[in-house]
């Protein structure tokens, strides 16, 4: 009867160490989801929490949503791709999620400039509006364009 080492290749100090810096990757990835609610709930008007929580507005949830998809797609492009090493790819990861936090604010700014109207007070308010599924898509699509660029 075969029996199976369970001991074979099993390394405790590689597993520390990659326990590790999936903590870092994690702690990352929350930093930047952070930094990108912060600048959604900046760009738009009233206060994101309670637009989301207490008003249950729809249109809120939608723009936050994407925004926090495509920061994620960008930080797990990031992380799959940082094969220069474990301290460069944390670096590189933190460069190009705050790239993609400002790209989409931008593209939100830019967005609003052709819309009639104010798009923060559109998207924010209680009425379900196509606009926010129109900034949901840009937001996603940057994001998938941002990490095709990083791949």
């Amino acid at each position: 009867m075969d029996t199976v080492d369970i001991d074979a290749g099993f390394s405790a100090r590689e597993l520390l160490q990659g326990l590790g810096e999936g903590v870092v990757w994690g702690a990352l990835a929350i930093v930047l989801l952070a930094v990108g609610y912060v600048v959604v709930d900046r760009l738009t008007p009233g206060e994101l929490g309670r637009l989301i929580l207490v008003d249950r507005n729809v249109n809120a949830a939608v723009v936050l949503a994407s925004g926090l998809l495509a920061i994620a797609t960008i930080i797990t492009t990031s992380i799959l791709t940082s094969l220069d090493g474990f301290v460069p790819g944390v670096v590189s990861a933190l460069a190009y999620g705050l790239l993609g936090i400002a790209l989409l604010a931008v593209s939100f700014l830019v967005a609003d400039r052709l819309t009639p109207g104010d798009l923060g007070e559109i998207v924010t308010n209680d009425t379900p509006s196509p606009a926010a599924w129109v900034v949901a898509a840009n937001h996603l699509a940057l994001g998938a364009i941002l990490a095709a660029a990083i791949s």
